[in-house]
């Protein structure tokens, strides 16, 4: 069967069709894959993602050579793999490992108690606002009602104290997502 007529029973959803396809490419695929990847497991995912898409997709391709395409998504795949891997590997290699030991080191109530202590830091006021809108939940009137303050005065000390945070929280933030990876 020539590819243009295997092409188009898959886009009429012809499973045969598709079934047929991918037993006669997926070893090669894997095999060329792996070649970029030398991981099997890598290997054998990208190429099933491929096929996936070749099916999910089926009728926006207009594919003239569909080995050439194959092969093609699967090595840009790789490539994209490795940028990844190569990416993550260069991230990893910039923390100093007294850094880590420190990520390892932090729970919770030590991530709490550090962003506490960043809240305590704030003026009273802006303090006192900040806790009544994020912790009693209060809206900007009701808070404005309490403290016998205008509520644009209200708003303009949440965006205060929340920028403050944001940039006093930044470190802490880098480190809660590097324990996340």
């Amino acid at each position: 069967m020539k590819d243009s007529e295997l092409i188009e029973l898959i886009k009429k959803g012809d499973e045969r069709a598709f079934e047929k396809l991918f037993k006669e490419h997926y070893i090669g695929l894997v095999a060329f894959a792996n070649k970029y990847l030398h991981d099997i497991d890598k290997a054998e995912s990208i190429t099933q993602e491929i096929f996936v898409l070749l099916w999910e997709k089926k009728h926006k391709y207009q594919i003239q050579s569909i080995k050439a395409y194959l092969f093609s998504a699967v090595r840009n795949r790789c490539n994209n793999e490795l940028k990844r891997i190569q990416y993550e590997q260069k991230y990893r290699s910039k923390i100093n490992p007294e850094s880590q030991i420190e990520y390892l080191n932090y729970s919770d109530s030590t991530v709490l108690g550090k962003i506490n202590s960043i809240i305590d830091t704030l003026p009273e006021q802006r303090k006192k606002i900040f806790k009544l809108n994020r912790i009693d939940g209060l809206k900007y009137k009701e808070i404005a009602n309490k403290l016998n303050i205008s509520p644009k005065t209200v708003e303009n000390q949440m965006g205060k104290a929340l920028k403050y945070l944001r940039v006093n929280l930044s470190e802490l933030k880098k480190q809660v997502y590097q324990i996340m990876l």
